[in-house]
């Protein structure tokens, strides 16, 4: 049973070539929601198979599932900040993002919402705390462990994991990510965000995450540390 609240909630779901898993998704994802809440499914040029088409279906009878179509997208930021903007401008004032395919579960969508009602700005899932696990291969489980070790050494952040999605933001915080946005056009930007998000209120939760694929780009990487570097000089220039 959903319990009452007063908070509208959106849900941001880029959406590329899972016409497999798609329908289910969002139908375990409609469990958590009110009549009021939204998931904005956000797609573009990158979905090539029948995605599309299976969330329109669903949308034209479900109110609460939202289309988003941003064929100009030309990274997976993109899509994501798409998906910010939708939610921020429909009203939304908590706007939670996740992954398809259940690289993310909508099973733990309620300790997200359960984080933003003890009023925190920012709930952030967590693969490396007790009852987190990150299920995939290892090239993958050594990349987001060693990131989130050298984020938190460079930066002096301090949460358990500072590569993962899966996070929820208020308005507030939504806001200042909208209006700084990111460098990365990889996925970085999920550090980039969490490192902004240690100037509010925040929380980590944990999360079960799954992920089949052993490549990782190279180009992510060295974005990465050229974007981390940057960070920490901009941060000793503020530093009295």
């Amino acid at each position: 049973m959903i319990s009452q609240r007063q908070s509208k909630f959106g849900i941001i779901v880029p959406l590329a070539n899972e016409e497999v898993t798609s329908l289910d998704f969002l139908r375990r994802i409609l469990v958590h929601l009110q009549s009021k809440d939204r998931v904005y499914c956000v797609l573009d040029k990158m979905s090539r198979d029948r995605t599309k088409s299976i969330v329109h279906g669903l949308a034209a009878t479900e109110p609460r599932v939202l289309l988003v179509w941003a064929p100009d997208n030309s990274c997976v930021v993109d899509a994501y900040f798409r998906g910010y903007r939708e939610a921020f401008k429909d009203g939304c004032e908590w706007i939670l993002e996740m992954d398809g395919g259940f690289s993310h579960l909508p099973e733990e969508i309620p300790q997200f919402i359960a984080g933003m009602a003890q009023g925190y700005d920012y709930v952030g899932g967590s693969r490396f705390m007790p009852g987190g696990s990150h299920d995939s291969p290892w090239p993958r489980v050594f990349i987001s462990k060693g990131g989130t070790l050298l984020a938190n050494w460079v930066l002096k952040t301090r949460m358990r994991d500072m590569t993962s999605g899966f996070e929820c933001f208020n308005r507030k915080a939504m806001e200042w990510v909208l209006e700084h946005g990111v460098t990365s056009q990889a996925n970085f930007f999920q550090t980039e965000i969490r490192h902004m998000m240690h100037q509010f209120k925040w929380l980590e939760v944990p999360i079960t995450y799954r992920n089949s694929q052993y490549r990782v780009g190279r180009s992510s990487i060295r974005e990465a540390f050229r974007i981390l570097w940057h960070l920490r000089r901009e941060q000793q220039q503020c530093q009295p």
